[in-house]
């Protein structure tokens, strides 16, 4: 490509993300690379969602024509890094580019879509559920909380006090340089250009089709799917990484009263929950790009030290609301 950028398409899960990009490549050269984290792992396709996919050549899928990557690429139960990802990524878009054609980025895991335009500190290469130390594994989360609080308070108070993942992380910060998490706060250091599209619908709608891809699911054979991992590696993995729902038909699995339609009422409940979360997040990620970003309709001086000025665009649609796609699409080339 002449200019090189990508698109990012995000949005809750259900939205209908994967349907909008294959008809977004009948109009657009791209190809897709996934940032959604239970479609990396080999094992688990329905459950996660994942793409009718064909294999093309070694470590590229094609579904509706299109290419896609980083799917399937974890075949043992381990977590990615956003490390280890974001190199990946940056890997892939370059292979795209070469290709002459557009990256797009589709998925709704948020963590991963920040740690592509804000890196984090690369601590080391040891996967998430490792990040920190041994010591901090059978602490109640609350605990470790108060000992973030205690060693760096402005760290904490930006913490909710039950998101394990990133206080176990503040802490490993601190275990290892010594120094205040706070003072290792990701800067916004972004590939290049990039469109930010996130897609929503009416909760309403949204919910429905959450509910009925989840009956859909159980109908198409999750159960089993779960059931071919059984006592496996893959059943600690699942139990550590909650990925939605998969936690639930292990539950199910090993209880003596086999309830389906509380195991799928459940799920959607949790799913629900999940898809609110990630809108709560991508209305937070949207703040800090405001904050951050040059926009291609403004002479901006941001970067002019670095002599680099990273021009963004950030969308947010409706797909309840939207009648002509053309339109949507328009606005992404332009």
């Amino acid at each position: 490509m002449d200019k090189k950028q990508i698109l990012i398409i995000t949005g809750p899960t259900g939205v209908g993300k994967t349907d909008l990009v294959l008809k977004l490549g009948a109009s657009v050269p791209c190809e897709i690379i996934n940032i959604d984290i239970g479609q990396f792992y080999k094992p688990f396709a329905i459950g996660t969602a994942k793409p009718e996919l064909s294999s093309l050549s070694e470590g590229i899928k094609i579904a509706g024509g299109i290419p896609h990557h980083l799917f399937d690429i974890l075949d043992t139960p381990r977590s990615l890094t956003v490390h280890e990802y974001r190199n990946i990524v940056l890997q892939t878009i370059n292979k795209v580019w070469a290709n002459d054609k557009l990256p797009v980025l589709v998925g709704g895991s948020g963590f991963y879509i920040q740690s592509l335009l804000f890196p984090l500190l690369d601590l080391d290469d040891r996967g998430n559920e490792d990040l920190a130390s041994e010591q901090f594994f059978e602490e109640k989360t609350q605990d470790l909380w108060q000992m973030l609080y205690d060693i760096d308070p402005e760290r904490a108070q930006a913490i909710d006090k039950q998101d394990n993942y990133r206080i176990k992380r503040a802490l490993e910060i601190w275990q290892k340089t010594g120094k205040k998490p706070s003072d290792y706060l990701p800067q916004f250091e972004p590939p290049c250009d990039f469109t930010f599209l996130v897609v929503d619908r009416d909760r309403d709608e949204l919910y429905k089709r959450i509910n009925l891809r989840v009956i859909e699911m159980i109908d198409q054979g999750w159960i089993d799917e779960v059931k071919k991992i059984k006592n496996s590696e893959w059943e600690s993995f699942l139990k550590i990484k909650k990925l939605i729902g998969y936690d639930d038909i292990l539950n199910y699995l090993d209880s003596e009263n086999k309830d389906r339609d509380a195991l799928i009422e459940n799920i959607q409940q949790k799913t629900r929950k999940y898809a609110k979360r990630q809108l709560t997040f991508f209305r937070m990620l949207n703040s800090k790009l405001l904050a951050n970003s040059c926009y291609p309709s403004i002479d901006c001086a941001k970067h002019s030290a670095e002599g680099v000025c990273i021009k963004t665009k950030i969308i947010w649609t409706n797909l309840t609301l939207l009648t002509d796609l053309n339109t949507l699409f328009a606005s992404l080339k332009n």
